[in-house]
């Protein structure tokens, strides 16, 4: 009966302190996927690490872990699973046998949970930099420039904190005439705008440290030059004087070899009024001319092409009303009995002294011809050997004159020389500083030109 008891009393302990080791384990095998059966604690660490790392990799928080994270290598060994007492033998005493406060200091204490990562350390954040640009100096807003097709633009920034380290640079930009930024340490860009009317936008932006200002400073206005802004210009203006009886102004084109410009209905303005640049006579023929009147006239535009000059005198035309001209290499003959404004170069072609017709000359006759000056109207009847020579004196009227020169010469591809000549039969040029203009058919400015004549003798 005793025996018995004593069973009854040992299995009884031993069912407690199983099931107190049950409910031990249960947080632990909570995390332990139900298709798994562990066989160890060793295993059940494992998996615990491994759920944990998961469950922190498809968070929504990137951030990294902080810490160590234990496993079953670095963690606390866990104590081994109790196994039940044996059976006590005959005459043992029931204080041997285990009790259910020695049970449950034998089992293993749960698993500590992870412990949260700490807070990461605020990083020491810089203060932000702004950066703005301003256009201090330059064209104003719709501003329309008249006078020249060079523009200057000066500008400066402001960084914020000003203290802030780097060296300031700009970016520059002409909508319509840069494709892409242009870099400079410098605070003002000169710019050369093409000719012709037409409407522009200026931007600037400052950059530091590539740190760019995300509005740039802009200015819009536009140039209204000619298309032919200093394609033609003012390049000499001589005062009327006592050894110069009438003024003169010159032009001059530069264009390139194959442009050609059409300057007929130009003004030259000054502060005396102004004068249109009427049409001309590009190859004169005296013989042709000189019989006609002066409101009959077939004249042309005046088409200006690389190197030529015009030239504006207040004189009147020696030739007559309205007989502007294109000078050719023939004119020197004319001068020889008309008061031109002009000194033409002696550059009449002379006669080829092997020629069949001043070989078949009496030796006189060729003396005579051949030791003329170039462009020298003989006065033939001055020297009796020549003037009762019919065939020399033919030779000379026909040969020895405008006329006979026009005829001989004006097919030639060298005959027109790059001179107009214009008779304004009025006087702009005025005594002391002033400016002259040159407008296109549009009154638009093609150049002006500043002359200081001398005044007050």
């Amino acid at each position: 009966m005793k025996t018995n008891i004593l069973t009854f009393v040992f299995v009884g302990a031993v069912l407690v302190g199983l099931a107190y080791l049950s409910f031990s384990l249960i947080p632990a095998l909570k995390e332990v996927p139900k298709h798994v059966f562990w066989k160890s604690q060793e295993e059940l660490l494992q998996a615990q690490v491994s759920a944990s790392l998961k469950n922190d990799s498809e968070s929504e928080d990137s951030s990294p872990i902080s810490g160590p994270i234990s496993g079953p290598e670095s963690g606390p060994e866990s104590s081994p699973a109790p196994t039940p007492a044996p059976s006590p033998g005959p005459g043992s005493s029931p204080s041997s046998s285990p009790s259910p406060s020695s049970a449950s200091s034998s089992s293993p204490s749960p698993s500590p949970s992870p412990s949260p990562s700490p807070s990461p350390t605020p990083l020491n954040q810089e203060p932000s930099v702004s950066i703005n640009t301003y256009i201090v100096s330059g064209p104003k807003k719709g501003e329309i420039i008249e006078e020249t097709n060079r523009v200057t633009f000066e500008f400066k920034s402001k960084v914020s904190p000003e203290e802030t380290e780097g060296y300031i640079k700009f970016e520059t930009k002409v909508e319509g005439i840069d494709d892409d930024w242009k870099s400079t340490y410098s605070s003002q860009r000169t710019i050369n705008f093409p000719s012709g009317p037409k409407e522009y936008t200026f931007l600037v932006r400052a950059k530091i440290n590539n740190i760019v200002d995300l509005t740039p400073a802009k200015r819009t206005f536009k140039i209204n030059t000619s298309p032919y802004f200093e394609k033609v210009k003012i390049y000499r203006v001589r005062v009327s004087s006592s050894y110069y009886p009438s003024s003169l102004i010159s032009l001059n084109s530069y264009l390139k070899r194959e442009e050609e410009i059409n300057i007929t209905g130009w003004r030259i303005e000054g502060q005396k009024g102004g004068f249109t640049i009427p049409q001309a006579i590009e190859r004169y023929n005296h013989l042709f001319y000189s019989q006609l009147s002066n409101e009959n006239l077939p004249l042309k535009d005046i088409l200006v092409k690389y190197t030529d000059k015009i030239h504006l005198s207040s004189a009147l035309n020696p030739l007559g009303r309205n007989k502007n001209f294109r000078l050719n290499k023939c004119f020197g003959y004319l001068a020889e009995e008309r008061d031109f404004d002009i000194d033409f170069y002696n550059s009449c072609p002379r006669p080829k002294k092997y020629s069949e017709e001043i070989l078949n000359l009496n030796p006189h006759c060729q003396k005579y011809i051949l030791g003329r000056r170039t462009c020298e109207m003989p006065k033939y009847w001055e020297n009796p050997k020549v003037a009762g020579d019919s065939e020399c004196v033919d030779y000379i009227l026909d040969n020895l004159n405008y006329i006979g020169c026009y005829n001989n010469y004006s097919k030639d591809e060298d005959f027109l020389k790059n001179e107009w000549h214009i008779y304004m039969n009025r006087d702009f040029v005025s005594e002391g500083l002033h400016m002259l203009y040159l407008r296109d058919q549009d009154g638009l400015l093609v150049d002006k030109h500043l002359y200081d004549s001398p005044c007050c003798n």
